[in-house]
């Protein structure tokens, strides 16, 4: 019922918007087409099944990094827009402690492994609700992947080993609303917001951000978070990634 909620309010947020004065002029033309390399400096929050709190922050994301990508490509025409977000991040942290315990002769080194691929695509579209010379609302819907895959091992040589593997992949709807407004000749503010849902119980973003247009190319910074909550069947119940990013948007027109 609270997640109904959520999306109907949200579509009545657009449904309003509609009633905001549109000036065609400014959405008439041909294709205009963008393209944003970013890095998102986020922290990770994890709630289990069994009520556990992990959190992974940036700084300790980073030092165990092995590979990672974060870019969107967007493009419109009249009032209409397609854009897609792509996140991939690929974490490997290994070490080496000494472990004791029951059926162990005596202290022995043991090597632990922890692997967590996390990719994230939202692809979606939009239309131009209210659209003038220094501003524009969309109403934004769309569809996200999740997917997690997290391996952990543990080699006690002799002693034997374990090693757990898990794998999630959620794919969602959603609708939400997206926009711009001008501070000055060169500064604007953006924002986005949606909510939706499908394989998890709900799933919700926010983010804005302030930029900077050179002639080609704007500079942003911003603050943005992406939650997912699951149904409890599986490992995770709660999935929040949250934090600052700065990006680097390239205009193709």
């Amino acid at each position: 019922m609270k997640h109904n909620a959520l999306l109907a309010g949200l579509l009545a947020v657009a449904i309003l918007a509609l009633g905001l004065p549109v000036i065609s002029a400014a959405a008439e033309g041909g294709w205009h087409t963008s393209g944003e390399i970013y890095l998102w400096m986020a922290d990770a929050n994890v709630t289990t099944t069994e009520g556990q709190d992990i959190e992974a922050e940036f700084d300790d994301v980073l030092d165990e990094l092995e590979l990672g990508f974060m870019g969107t490509l967007a493009t419109r025409k009249d009032r209409w827009s397609w854009f897609g977000d792509f996140v991939f991040v690929a974490v490997d942290a290994r070490d080496t402690v000494p472990v004791s315990g029951p059926g162990i002769p005596g202290p022995i080194d043991a090597d632990l492994k922890f692997e967590q691929d996390v990719l994230v695509i939202t692809a979606g579209g939009g239309y131009s609700m209210s659209e003038s010379n220094s501003h524009r609302v969309d109403f934004a819907f769309g569809a996200r992947y999740f997917r997690l895959e997290t391996d952990i091992g543990v080699d006690l040589g002799v002693a034997g080993a374990l090693d757990v593997s898990d794998s999630s992949n959620v794919l969602d709807a959603f609708i939400g609303i997206k926009g711009y407004t001008d501070l000055s000749d060169r500064w604007y503010l953006g924002y986005y917001a949606d909510v939706g849902t499908g394989d998890s119980d709900l799933t919700w973003q926010a983010l804005v951000d302030f930029n900077y247009r050179f002639s080609k190319l704007d500079v942003g910074v911003g603050y943005r978070i992406l939650e997912w909550q699951f149904d409890g069947k599986g490992l995770l119940d709660d999935f929040r990634i949250s934090g600052p990013y700065v990006g680097l948007i390239f205009n193709f027109d």
